[in-house]
């Protein structure tokens, strides 16, 4: 299965691990201008590698994911369209934390594009609160001016 880098800066990660059912690709933290262009690459590899392997689903979990940008849901809107016209297509689910209301609203656009391939899940209220205390990015500031709390 698929081996991609991690992307890690002072306030976003993105992780990969393909130990369970489906491979997951886990973002923490703010997806601003600073992470586009590797997320946009790190989005085009992951296709690749999971149509080659002849994946069937992939799990994206935003459960600590504060922000993002257009620019990065621009990167995700590119990944989708490749899914939805390649010849293997795979499903895409992606896990939403209930606290992050922008989250649901922001990213049904995304489904409505494809609704065979992705698939929104809400995350319970207790893994939310379990995710936001131990999934702190290194060298992150406490708090916010937007309310959105410690990231990290």
């Amino acid at each position: 299965m698929p081996s991609l880098p991690a992307i890690r800066t002072e306030n976003f990660s993105l992780v990969f691990s393909d130990s369970g059912a489906a491979p997951v690709l886990r973002l923490s933290g703010n997806g601003d201008g600073e992470v586009v262009t590797p997320l946009d690459r790190t989005l085009k590899q992951l296709h690749d590698e999971l149509a080659f392997s002849g994946a069937r689903s992939v799990v994206v979990d935003l459960s600590d994911l504060y922000f993002m940008n257009s620019s990065c849901l621009k990167a995700f809107v590119s990944w989708i369209y490749k899914v939805r016209t390649s010849g293997k297509p795979y499903q895409i689910r992606m896990q939403l934390n209930p606290r992050q209301r922008w989250q649901q609203r922001g990213l049904e656009p995304l489904q409505r594009l494809a609704p065979a391939i992705v698939f929104l899940d809400v995350v319970s209220e207790a893994r939310a609160a379990e995710g936001a205390r131990t999934s702190r990015l290194p060298g992150s500031a406490s708090g916010s001016a937007s309310g959105g709390g410690s990231h990290g």
